[in-house]
């Protein structure tokens, strides 16, 4: 989203909200790369689980589409850029990250907390599927959760605007 690639500044390049355009720009994108270069999924999401406020930051390990299927991301890539953010101050949580079609309330955000997905977006699964190829990191800030959205979305863009050195060394570490 426009505030998202603001908030972050830089180089960016924009899905935009919800799975068809995330995945239209993904393919697009991935057709231009070398296989095995470093991509930063980045911007903001639901926060799942219990522990989550607005402002956390969660760094996947797998994401989920909305009918389960899992794909599985680089434990070394989400551990390396999880221990960038924590260097800067942030409070990161690694796991996986589950994805859905529009935004989830009420009953369908209580279930997938209860499958251990900590945050829900509309674009990782997708993203994650265009870009198989490269070596790609799921980094979300947690605007939301039950409850505060616009107070959360203030809270989580704000981080958000907060990772982008953390994101730039992962990049420079890992492009070598």
């Amino acid at each position: 989203m426009r505030l998202e690639a603001l908030a972050l500044g830089g180089r960016v390049v924009r899905t935009g909200m919800g799975h068809r355009r995330a995945e239209h720009v993904a393919t697009r994108l991935a057709s231009t790369l070398a296989p095995g270069t470093p991509v930063a999924l980045v911007g903001i999401s639901g926060g799942l689980g219990a522990n989550l406020v607005p402002g956390d930051v969660v760094v996947a390990t797998a994401v989920r589409d909305p009918g389960g299927a899992e794909i599985e991301l680089s434990p070394a890539e989400a551990s390396q850029m999880a221990e960038e953010l924590r260097r800067d101050g942030h409070r990161v949580h690694v796991g996986p990250i589950a994805s859905a079609t529009s935004i989830v309330h009420g009953e369908r955000r209580a279930a997938l907390a209860q499958t251990g997905a900590l945050a829900v977006d509309m674009e990782s699964a997708w993203v994650a599927r265009s870009m198989a190829s490269q070596r790609l990191v799921v980094v979300r800030v947690v605007a939301d959760t039950a409850g505060n959205f616009v107070a959360g979305l203030v809270k989580g863009l704000f981080a958000l605007r907060h990772v982008r050195s953390a994101i730039d060394r992962w990049h420079e570490r890992v492009a070598g």
